[in-house]
């Protein structure tokens, strides 16, 4: 869709600029809108706007990149998940089979042996024994609902950098898209940049403590861990790291959607 053609007055203030200045063509955007405004010469304004398309190209591919390795990130991370949320279920389910068949077998034992025997005494042994065996079993199962953990030997933690932890080579934001990242969203009722309103919103839905918590910190250290740290993930930690990974994706996201704001706001003489 079309967007409104922005003026020399607006060009500081409006969300074209600030995209601009993110992917570093403010000043070529901003001469072309003063020489198109004064009807210059369209062989003067063809470098500008080809100088722009490349920066925009180049800025959607970085995009691309970072999303690319999030994606990765987030699909290792669920197969992990997916591996020990089936070796959970069939250790919960195995502990629900056995006490039901150790309860039921136990308990017809005590019921049999109170029969023409009268053997009350055993019968009491046995069916103590069937309660206990059954509540072992249950509170096994309890157990196993907590799942088991695993190290996450990927190479890549792509929050690591939003907490200013030891990122991996891999796992560096380009500048543009770190750029967006850290700059206020004009939406934005509190004033805080991407990244900051990303790291309120986890710690609102309980994804980690404050960061100045010692709970906080171990929870971070987990969400970001690289394979050298060695460090054991729980099923909750790795829900809690795709969940994360997805949102940034979508905050990054927007960057494309506010590039092609930039492309349609070039005067529409020079997109003819």
């Amino acid at each position: 869709m079309a967007q409104p053609q922005i003026t020399a007055d607006e060009a500081e203030t409006s969300p074209v600029m600030r995209t601009a200045r993110i992917i570093r063509v403010q000043p070529e955007l901003s001469q072309l809108i003063k020489l198109t405004k004064t009807q210059a010469d369209p062989s003067k304004l063809t470098p500008l706007r080809q100088k722009i398309l490349e920066k925009v190209v180049a800025a959607s591919l970085q995009v691309d990149a970072t999303i690319a390795q999030i994606d990765n990130e987030i699909a290792q991370s669920n197969e992990v998940r997916g591996y020990l949320s089936d070796k959970k279920d069939k250790a919960v389910n195995r502990a629900n089979m056995l006490s039901i068949v150790a309860g039921g077998t136990l308990g017809a034992t005590s019921e049999g042996l109170q029969l023409p025997s009268g053997e009350n005494k055993a019968s009491s042994l046995i069916g103590i024994a069937a309660g206990v065996v059954s509540s072992s079993l249950a509170i096994s199962g309890i157990r196993a609902q907590k799942g088991g953990t695993r190290l996450f030997d990927f190479n890549s933690n792509m929050l690591a950098e939003l907490f200013e932890r030891s990122t991996l080579e891999d796992s560096r934001y380009d500048p543009i898209v770190w750029s967006f990242l850290s700059d206020v969203a004009p939406t934005d009722p509190e004033g805080l940049s991407r990244k900051e309103r990303l790291i309120k919103t986890w710690i609102t839905l309980k994804r980690i403590d404050l960061p100045s918590t010692s709970a906080g910190k171990n929870k971070i250290d987990r969400v970001t861990s690289q394979p050298s740290d060695k460090l054991p993930l729980t099923i909750d930690d790795l829900e809690d790291r795709s969940a994360m990974l997805e949102d940034v994706r979508a905050k990054i996201s927007f960057l494309k959607r506010d590039l092609s704001v930039l492309l349609s706001s070039f005067p529409i003489n020079e997109l003819n």
